[in-house]
């Protein structure tokens, strides 16, 4: 008996210890803030159509400024989420979307990856969605 009771304490420390991708935080805000310009994207656009001048500005409160042209677009908030990303991939991926205060303004929201001083917003570029790369600016 005392040999299947310390088993099954043994047992249950052990997944005790276990997390799991579901319970695992996403991406620390306080990496993305600051500022970030478009830099590339990835489209389905018509042909000889200029990259937009576009900026995002992100604090680490969870809010945003979009600037477009060198002007104040919109402001809102962004939330990160964990998600089946498009084009039947099993495996989840960070998501994030923007919500902006002003209504119909366009603002990016998708899988997101960052590494260093590059951010990836990808709409579905599998289905010929837009991705977005923007490079931390100083």
């Amino acid at each position: 008996m005392k040999k299947t009771a310390a088993s099954f304490l043994l047992l249950a420390a052990s997944l005790g210890g276990c997390k799991h991708d579901a319970d695992s935080p996403g991406p620390d805000p306080g990496t993305l803030a600051g500022s970030w310009r478009l830099t590339d994207r990835q489209c389905y656009c018509p042909a000889g159509q200029p990259l937009p001048d576009e900026q995002i500005t992100f604090d680490a409160s969870g809010h945003f400024q979009l600037f477009r042209g060198g002007a104040l677009a919109t402001v809102g908030s962004y939330a990160f989420s964990q998600g089946m990303p498009c084009g039947g991939s099993s495996t989840n991926a960070t998501q994030i979307t923007l919500t902006a205060a002003t209504p119909n303004v366009y603002v990016p929201h998708g899988a997101y990856t960052q590494q260093n001083n590059t951010l990836v917003i990808d709409q579905c570029s599998v289905a010929d969605g837009p991705k977005y790369t923007y490079t931390r600016q100083p």
